[in-house]
């Protein structure tokens, strides 16, 4: 699955050069006009420890870092306001440490009913497909433009051991569900003078899902988990719609 992911992203900012190399529009960046985009980068589940938080403890124990990807669609709506729907995918890996004594680090949080022998969360990952919709304050200087916006989500979450989704052993059910969020983001962009409707975007996000399901998840991993990620990647701009077609009525004298 994540390596048909990763496919799907490659092609989304393959087509995207495509569109853009195609296109002889001299568009840019105005009321009206939507925009589609596509971003490939790196999440981490572990910001909370960083700045000593607790909230999204189960979900962050032992995570590692690993790619992120992004589509989304864009629409002006005035000069300084926008919106933007879009979807994506990240996950985390888990670490099978040692102390010096030998002690495991992050053992798991409890026995798998489908792999009782396995005690450790090396094999353990968290998956997160997100869809987000969020107002934009955009502004822009010269051929830079930055944006920054929030909003709801709602976020598909699930947690596998051995590419198996997690049952808890109490409850019996499986360790996935879909949740209500939100997310935010920083970006700035930087636009091409021989071809207006071309950026390249560099973008700081973050994502939290509301995942905390006592009754659900019994024995363990029972908290909200945020992803944090840094995407680079590149937008096309355009006016929705069909062309007006150019006029053929001659001029009057």
């Amino acid at each position: 699955m994540i390596s048909g992911v990763y496919r799907v992203g490659v092609a989304l900012l393959a087509s995207l050069a495509v569109a853009t190399a195609c296109s002889a529009a001299d568009q840019g960046y105005a009321p009206g006009q939507g925009g589609i985009g596509g971003q490939i980068g790196v999440s981490t589940f572990s910001i909370d420890r960083a700045l000593g938080s607790e909230w999204f403890e189960d979900y962050s124990n032992g995570a590692s870092p690993r790619f992120a990807f992004d589509a989304h669609w864009r629409y002006q709506l005035s000069k300084r306001w926008r919106g933007q729907i879009a979807t994506g995918f990240t996950w985390s890996g888990y670490s099978s440490k040692h102390d010096q004594a030998g002690v495991l680090q992050f053992p798991a949080p409890f026995l798998d009913l489908n792999f009782p022998n396995d005690g450790d969360k090396s094999d353990y990952l968290a998956l997160m497909l997100p869809v987000s919709f969020q107002l934009q304050y955009v502004g822009r200087h010269g051929s830079w433009a930055y944006h920054l916006g929030a909003g709801p989500g709602a976020y598909r979450v699930w947690v596998q051991n051995q590419r198996k989704v997690l049952k808890d052993p109490v409850s019996l059910k499986l360790h996935r569900g879909l949740y209500p969020g939100g997310s935010a983001e920083l970006g700035v962009e930087h636009f091409f003078k021989d071809s207006p409707s071309v950026s390249l975007e560099l973008t700081v996000a973050g994502h939290l899902a509301l995942s905390q399901r006592h009754d659900q998840f019994v024995s363990g991993i029972d908290s909200n988990v945020m992803a944090t990620e840094a995407r680079f990647g590149a937008n096309y701009y355009f006016t929705p719609g069909p062309r007006k077609a150019a006029s053929t009525a001659p001029k009057l004298p």
